[in-house]
């Protein structure tokens, strides 16, 4: 299996998804190797066996002597979810915080994953793996599972020298990152390329099974949606009353880009204080919508109603559900969506767009049109006046996305392993 990142090193939702689906996995009987260019020593898991190339190469060897490969060099994207600007934003971040770590080895560590092109990054990887499975370390397998765009040049080479047929699992594409304003060509031909080379393609909702069809000429027959499941949380509950003030709370977590739709969360709030002026508003992420985002929060005369959080762990990610009494996704267009079933396990009561592919799993939710701000706004009202309704939402929403569990995925995954290879 190749992944770009694993928790908990550089965890972001495919990661997670990662983690949970190798774990049920392996309690199915399933021997994972996972395949990664980069992590710490520390990284360990009891469950599979995790590779980190870049500890298996010598760095300092010219590669290109075990693997040609042709590429394009441009400004990338850090992971399958981010734009470029939030690429040098996360990157800043990133190098802030190494800046402040006692540890040289911790600092070294951190600008080492950042390069400045990822393309040139995962040509690198690509060429490491070609170099390992010509030495006999990716010998013993019999299906290749790759997640997401960045880790296909590298499965796909393995794929050619293997002759092992290749599962591809598409937690994105191109076109929904930007709100389908836009694809970045470069980036749309290595994933067209690794479709087609895919002998069966998995998809995390219909939705972006649908846009393989029509965007990149993908038969139906070679993709299976393969839902997500929850992502588990800390049971500990936070009372938050020195947050909340007497306030009640709506929050926003996840990046603030265009595809998730922040904007149009602040201009919901602002019809939301119309009706119910004592409502806290949390926006928690980064991202290159963040600064416009405050700047309408002034313009409106809301922004002392707004809490701008930046950048949050999971800590921050399990207090803030806690405290909140409705928690919104109002993405633009969402391949799937991990951060309502993570609200709705943490009691709290929820509002995603008809755009998300989590949509099409839940029904205790209330669900909106994403250029609806007036519907959105009138739904959070509800959940705030409403005790009754709120507490149905609560109860059943809760159930609902306990019983999201990563067995069927586990399951559907293991049959295509045994299609694919037999």
């Amino acid at each position: 299996m190749f992944g770009w990142e694993f928790p908990p090193y550089f965890a972001g939702g495919v990661g997670m998804v990662c983690y949970e689906l190798t774990k049920q996995l392996s309690s199915l009987g399933v021997e994972i190797k996972y395949v990664m260019p980069y992590a710490p020593e520390t990284l360990q898991s009891d469950f599979l066996q995790l590779v980190d190339v870049s500890r298996n190469v010598d760095t300092t060897q010219n590669l290109e002597t075990y693997q040609h490969l042709s590429v394009t060099k441009v400004q990338g994207l850090l992971t399958a979810y981010q734009t470029q600007d939030e690429y040098f934003l996360q990157k800043s971040l990133l190098e802030q915080r190494s800046s402040t770590l006692s540890r040289p080895a911790l600092r070294d560590n951190t600008r080492k994953l950042y390069g400045d092109n990822l393309l040139e990054e995962m040509d690198l990887f690509s060429q490491r793996v070609a170099y390992l499975y010509d030495q006999g370390h990716f010998r013993d397998f019999q299906v290749i599972h790759a997640h997401d765009w960045t880790t296909v040049p590298a499965a796909t080479v393995v794929k050619r020298k293997s002759g092992k047929p290749l599962l591809i699992h598409v937690h994105i594409t191109e076109f929904d990152k930007n709100g389908g304003a836009g694809a970045n060509p470069q980036i749309y031909e290595i994933e067209r390329q690794g479709f087609f080379a895919a002998d069966e393609i998995l998809t995390v909702s219909q939705k972006i099974k649908d846009t393989l069809v029509s965007h990149y000429g993908i038969d139906p027959q070679k993709i299976e949606v393969v839902h997500n499941g929850n992502v588990k949380m800390n049971p500990v509950v936070h009372a938050g009353e020195e947050f909340k003030q007497g306030h009640k709370v709506v929050s926003y977590l996840g990046r603030v880009t265009t595809q998730k739709g922040p904007e149009h969360f602040v201009e919901m709030a602002a019809l939301v204080l119309q009706h119910y002026p004592k409502t806290k508003f949390v926006m928690g992420g980064t991202g290159d919508k963040l600064q416009s985002c405050i700047d309408r929060a002034k313009q409106l005369g809301i922004y002392d109603n707004f809490y701008f959080h930046g950048f949050y762990t999971r800590e921050d990610a399990d207090f803030f559900y806690d405290v909140s009494d409705v928690f919104v996704l109002p993405s633009l267009s969402e391949p799937f969506g991990v951060t309502p079933l993570e609200a709705m396990c943490k009691d709290t009561p929820t509002i995603v767009t008809k755009q998300s592919g989590v949509s099409e799993v839940l029904k205790h939710v209330f669900k909106v049109d994403w250029w609806d701000v007036q519907k959105m706004a009138s739904q959070v009202l509800h959940l705030l006046v409403n005790p009754t309704l709120h507490g149905l939402l609560k109860k059943k929403g809760k159930q609902e996305a306990e019983s999201l569990d990563w067995q069927k995925p586990a399951k559907k995954c293991m049959a295509l392993y045994q299609e694919v290879s037999s």
